[in-house]
């Protein structure tokens, strides 16, 4: 299994240290943290080669892009995020491409691979930063989101 992610700096949400710090700034670092965690749970997956992870980055660009790929047989092309929450609620529209001939898995992979172009395989969890590496206002919003459990509930929402 792939699974290819946004590094924090390709989030929409993510303000550079040079410009005035927001709250919804600490977004990106919630979801890296989200990342890290799965990582750190399915490391033996990664180490046996079962669960390649991601991290997609090129210049000053965001990554915005969402679909499956299942087997060169099912591609699901939409705009909704792949969470609960958005399947539930999101009004996006998407398509499901059923190819058991195989027509389109050269498409399929040439686009993976030009996606790949920008992204680094993440072989350890501890690759990515930890919290104690981000800035002081977004450790102090992490803090205060585990402490109260609140974190456990954002990330039902997001």
């Amino acid at each position: 299994m792939t699974i290819i992610v946004g590094d924090k700096t390709a989030n929409d949400f993510y303000i550079p240290a040079d410009q005035a710090f927001t709250t919804i700034g600490a977004l990106p670092y919630l979801y890296e943290a989200n990342l890290r965690r799965f990582c750190k749970q399915h490391q033996d997956e990664v180490d046996r080669g079962l669960l390649d992870l991601y991290l997609w980055r090129h210049e000053d660009h965001s990554y915005h892009l969402k679909g499956l790929l299942l087997d060169n047989d099912y591609a699901l092309l939409t705009g909704s995020n792949l969470n609960p929450r958005a399947w539930r609620l999101d009004l996006e529209n998407g398509l499901l491409i059923h190819d058991p001939q195989g027509q389109l898995a050269s498409q399929h992979r040439a686009e993976v691979e030009r996606i790949l172009q920008h992204c680094r395989r993440l072989d350890h969890h501890r690759s990515l930063d930890s919290v104690a590496s981000y800035p002081e206002p977004v450790q102090r919003i992490l803090r205060r989101l585990a402490r109260t459990r609140t974190d456990r509930l954002l990330n039902q929402v997001l």
